[in-house]
């Protein structure tokens, strides 16, 4: 994957933010050595029916609107394929993909991925007024960093008109951004001018984080983090253990670290506040949570949602 960084990110690392830099960064000289999968959800390999979809479960379904971002994490899962037109759908392949979701009636959960789907606001203002018209879709979310990698962006006309199409679907189905944000360095002032002005929109905010190594791997850092999003009117909701494909080794910490971690945060923060601590289980079907250590038990076998019992 290409180093990727924006302006705004470039500032925050100019500033002194190991966090910014540590996340977008190559870091000179590292191999990742691991036997790590290339694509270790089994995006492509397993769930994929058409280009651009992967349904796993059967209610809700994977949209990856492009392979495209205005930054490049170097954490991301999809590492190999980041900033690449592979994802890039022709008009023919974004049909199939509404056909597939007009098909298949017990889809009612739309999610849209990527890439980034605000940094492709032409066509993520047409998936989202076709999503509108099929019935059974009732709610729709979009997956996003673009408030934290590039937020000057929303004051584009493009952004501005993907907006307004946010709000007016919102009129019709339930529609959720979740903002991917790890570190409290990403809140700067005008990232949270950006989301403010999702937040008109009238779409629920949520956000996901991911553990990382040498980034949040630390109680203050998340407790601080995780009440500045709840003050901000942005609900936590899942924390991820970082999966493990190939070329993102360096970032993955150790699930012990992150229990004695979360178990402490339960004790600080709200209820509101604290995010779901999940796996997202290598080629399974499941975000299995991880338990706390208010009770016995540091197993590293889990079981999947289909019944599988995997070692992780």
């Amino acid at each position: 994957m290409k180093e990727r960084i924006t302006p705004h990110l470039q500032r925050l690392i100019a500033r002194g933010s190991t966090a910014i830099r540590e996340q977008f960064k190559k870091k000179r000289g590292y191999v990742d050595r691991s036997d790590f999968d290339d694509d270790p959800l089994g995006e492509e390999t397993r769930y994929s029916p058409v280009k651009g979809l992967v349904h796993k479960f059967g209610n809700r379904v994977l949209f990856k609107v492009s392979y495209r971002c205005a930054a490049h994490c170097r954490f991301c899962t999809r590492f190999r394929q980041i900033g690449t037109s592979d994802g890039d759908l022709s008009t023919e392949e974004m049909h199939k993909c509404m056909a597939y979701i007009a098909e298949h009636g017990e889809i009612d959960d739309v999610i849209l991925s990527g890439g980034d789907p605000l940094y492709t606001p032409r066509d993520t203002k047409v998936i989202l007024e076709e999503l509108a018209k099929i019935p059974h879709v009732k709610v729709i979310r979009i997956g996003t960093r673009f408030p934290v990698h590039s937020p000057d962006s929303f004051k584009s006309k493009l952004v501005k008109d993907l907006l307004h199409a946010v709000r007016i679907v919102a009129k019709k189905k339930v529609m959720f951004v979740s903002i991917h944000v790890n570190h409290p360095d990403e809140l700067a002032p005008n990232v949270i001018r950006a989301i403010r002005l999702i937040e008109k929109t009238r779409a629920i905010l949520v956000c996901q984080t991911v553990f990382l190594k040498g980034v949040n791997n630390g109680v203050a850092v998340l407790e601080d983090l995780f009440k500045k999003l709840y003050h901000l009117r942005i609900r936590p909701y899942y924390i991820y253990h970082c999966d493990k494909a190939k070329g993102i080794s360096r970032y993955v910490c150790s699930l012990k670290q992150e229990r004695r971690i979360m178990t402490e945060l339960r004790k600080r923060l709200s209820g509101l506040a604290y995010p779901m601590h999940v796996v997202d289980i290598p080629q399974g079907r499941g975000k299995v949570p991880v338990p706390l250590d208010f009770w016995n038990g540091n197993s590293r076998k889990v079981v999947d949602f289909d019944g599988t019992v995997v070692k992780i």
